[in-house]
């Protein structure tokens, strides 16, 4: 299946340009996600404008993602725990300046390191159409032949993507049955490379985990949702 893998580079342009990191352009801030968990405002992980093949997320919408990265052992890596969140705004409600980390008993949330996206590469991400379901049930995928489960040997430039079926770590699809409604998004891995060949971690992902992020479009609007496996 084709999907799309992105290019990186340190710090990004200003805007409402895609990124990881850094502070969401004009995001209002009465919509800045609170960890249910520990009360904290969270930290700005991604921001995605819509883009037909790259990131379609509905024309004139930008995807916000964010998690809690207190350190107080919130359970960011589950879709439903209330530690991280994925939003859309239409780009008419958003502001034309950085918008500043809400402040939590008076500390600011934390600022994860801003990394631009330059380009996305189109690439077979070595799954046929007709077995893409089996991605997403884990008797199915851990029965597939390691060819088409995990084709690129888990190799970490493929965990990085828009579009295709998971890339799941070596762990497989253990969020079953507990996943969320959905297909596959977007991916990324905890380790990013970067032009030049520097490598960076965008964030806590339980040190070399991966966040998927699955959007249901059986729902109007549709649905966003987060969780980050191993």
């Amino acid at each position: 299946m084709i999907a799309y893998y992105p290019r990186f580079r340190e710090g990004a342009g200003p805007g409402l340009v895609p990124k990881l990191g850094g502070l969401p352009w004009g995001f209002p801030q009465r919509l800045w996600p609170v960890c249910e968990e520990c009360g904290g405002a969270m930290s700005h992980l991604a921001q995605l404008p819509h883009e037909p093949r790259t990131m379609p997320v509905g024309d004139g919408q930008v995807l916000f993602i964010f998690k809690c990265e207190s350190g107080d052992g919130c359970s960011f890596w589950e879709h439903d725990g209330g530690a991280n969140a994925v939003v859309t705004v239409d780009r008419s409600a958003l502001g034309d300046s950085p918008t500043p980390a809400p402040e939590s008993d008076g500390v600011p949330a934390p600022v994860l390191r801003e990394i631009g996206i330059t380009g996305w590469d189109e690439k077979d991400d070595g799954a046929p159409p007709e077995l893409e379901a089996a991605f997403y049930r884990y008797g199915t995928h851990s029965d597939l032949p390691k060819a088409i489960s995990a084709p690129h040997n888990w190799a970490g430039g493929w965990h990085t993507k828009s579009g295709g079926v998971p890339c799941w770590t070596a762990n497989g699809a253990q969020a079953q049955p507990d996943i969320p409604p959905g297909r596959l998004l977007l991916q990324i891995d905890n380790w990013l490379e970067l032009e030049g060949g520097e490598t960076a971690e965008i964030a806590n992902f339980c040190s070399d985990g991966t966040a998927y992020v699955f959007v249901d479009r059986s729902v109007v609007p549709p649905t966003y949702s987060m969780f980050i496996n191993r």
